[in-house]
């Protein structure tokens, strides 16, 4: 059942972006709304076999976001359709779990809203650096240290 739902679903989305494509001119792409944005990859919905053409859509829990710039706390981030370009990056290391930062088109519609990497070679969708606050205290409370440390990614590694 499930499975027929995602099919339904994945139909949905693609016949979206094709009518989305086809309405948007170039003209029009210079009005497009951007958001970054940090979260965590929550789920893959890659499309069935047999639906060609079908949405890549990863739903990513946001953590971190510019205040009321995003409509709901999880948010469908298509990374791959087929559909005109240019379409921006992804990186294919990412895993559900996973820290991402997210640079793409924000479309809000009746439906809620979403995000797309079509539009901009610019747009991404890749693994973030972590950033974890360290704080020591001694046994009266005091704070004796507070650094940050980033984890590097491999792609960060001289």
């Amino acid at each position: 059942m499930y499975k027929n739902l995602v099919m339904v679903f994945a139909i949905f989305l693609l016949s979206a972006g094709m009518a989305l494509a086809e309405e948007m001119s170039e003209e029009d792409m210079t009005d497009v709304v951007t958001v970054e944005f940090t979260g965590v990859a929550v789920e893959l919905y890659e499309p069935a076999e047999g639906l060609l053409g079908a949405p890549t859509i990863w739903a990513v829990e946001v953590t971190s976001a510019e205040e009321g710039a995003i409509c709901s706390d999880i948010i469908n981030v298509t990374v791959a359709q087929a559909t005109p370009g240019p379409w921006g990056t992804v990186d294919e290391n990412v895993t559900v779990g996973d820290s991402v930062e997210v640079y793409g088109a924000y479309v809000e519609d009746e439906t809620g809203c979403t995000v797309t990497l079509q539009g901009s070679m610019d747009y991404y969708f890749e693994l973030a650096d972590e950033e974890t606050e360290v704080v020591e205290e001694t046994e009266d409370g005091e704070v004796v240290e507070d650094e940050v440390v980033v984890e590097e990614t491999e792609d960060d590694e001289v």
